[in-house]
């Protein structure tokens, strides 16, 4: 009787022995399906184990990695209900409810994240990741107060590059270039090729009309294979600004032929770089394009065209196309000024003239921006028609 117990004691610990050796085995292939990214064939291995916290984790980033969020989740949750079972001490699940967090974070369960990193800083006020956590959670839903939140985490910790970068952003975003100077030199500081931190910073030059310090920029952008209507529509214009009309075209083409050649503002724009190069037939064309695309008022183009006329010397086509951006815009001021000069320039009787000066001021005398030359233009034709008729 006794000999049968011990075999039966050997036998049930060697079976017991050879499941352990089985898990393990087990195991062993799911850890090495889920290192070569094979996910799916992990977790049905996974799933063959007994199940603890490290089990659950393992399952729950597996399913992050194809996508199955839901799933993910039920399974973090699981692994922090293992770690943290009811009316025991919590043990070490710091990082698994910050990744849980995050989680919810991108599933748009922000109240149910930001519960968790609340506890979290308010057991680690130090901590300034979960504060930042907290910020993103604060931006995603429009929350005024994230600035200040990322403001704390660059306090607790200034090589916070994150905070530093939607700190930096913030202040551009309110034209407040100089506060956002020392953060975006602190990421370039970092990281000389930081393409965040050069947009901002050419962002920066360019509303502050540091033309060739953002063009600098700018190419070192598009160096780095950066392209974008951004990047190219504000290099167009600084290199207008500086008189470089060659290389302000070669800009506006690349966004006419890579982003939308039917963009009328596009075309607008490459009008005044033509007329600049004095090429008048090429600055015509695009502002007919521009025209026929209607998408922008016709009163702007049309007085772009007047321009053009003007630079031609052909006065008569200038005052019809400046009779048509007032048609199309009465309130345009610029028009009906440009106008009277037009026929100062054309007619050479004066009291023809003198007529358009007048309606001119008749609409615009009291707060025009060019009543004073206006008024004196009159006052001088007056005189001329005074010694005329002596």
């Amino acid at each position: 009787m006794k000999k049968a117990i011990i075999l039966l004691a050997l036998f049930i610990s060697f079976k017991a022995g050879a499941q352990s050796a089985s898990a393990s085995s087990v195991l062993q292939n799911a850890d090495s399906l889920y290192e070569i990214g094979d996910y799916s064939n992990a977790i049905k291995h996974y799933k063959k184990v007994t199940m603890d916290a490290a089990i659950a984790t393992k399952i729950a980033k597996a399913y992050v990695a194809i996508g199955n969020i839901p799933k993910a989740l039920h399974y973090y949750e699981q692994a922090i209900s293992e770690t943290n079972p009811p009316g025991k001490e919590r043990k070490g699940d710091i990082q698994l409810q910050f990744e849980y967090a995050k989680l919810l974070g991108q599933s748009l369960k922000y109240q149910k994240a930001d519960n968790i990193f609340k506890n979290l800083t308010n057991e680690f006020p130090s901590n300034p990741n979960f504060i930042y956590q907290r910020a993103l959670l604060k931006e995603a839903q429009n929350d005024s107060t994230a600035i200040e939140a990322y403001r704390e985490v660059y306090r607790l910790d200034t090589n916070h590059i994150n905070a530093a970068y939607k700190i930096a952003r913030n202040y551009i975003e309110n034209r407040r270039f100089l506060d956002a100077e020392i953060y975006i030199n602190k990421g370039l500081a970092v990281d000389s090729s930081s393409v965040r931190f050069l947009t901002l910073r050419g962002l920066k030059q360019f509303h502050t009309k540091d033309c060739p310090a953002a063009i600098a920029t700018y190419q070192r952008l598009s160096a780095l294979g950066e392209s974008n209507i951004q990047i190219h529509e504000n290099l167009a214009f600084c290199y207008s600004y500086t008189n470089q009309f060659e290389k302000a075209l070669e800009e506006y083409k690349i966004l006419l032929n890579k982003f939308d050649d039917k963009n009328p503002k596009w075309h607008l724009e490459v009008a005044k770089v033509y007329r600049s190069l004095k090429e008048y037939e090429e600055a015509q064309r695009h502002i007919n394009i521009a025209i026929a695309l209607q998408e922008i008022p016709l009163s702007d183009m049309y007085l772009e065209m007047a321009s053009i006329y003007n630079w031609k010397q052909d006065y008569k086509k200038e005052m019809e196309a400046l009779k048509a951006a007032f048609r199309n815009n009465p309130l345009n001021e610029m028009a009906l000024y440009k106008l009277a000069v037009a026929a100062d320039n054309y007619f050479a009787d004066k009291k023809t003239v003198l007529l358009y000066y007048q309606n001119y001021l008749k609409q615009f005398s009291e707060n025009g921006r060019m009543r004073n030359l206006a008024k004196q233009r009159v006052s001088d034709l007056k005189k001329e028609l005074h010694f005329a008729t002596d």
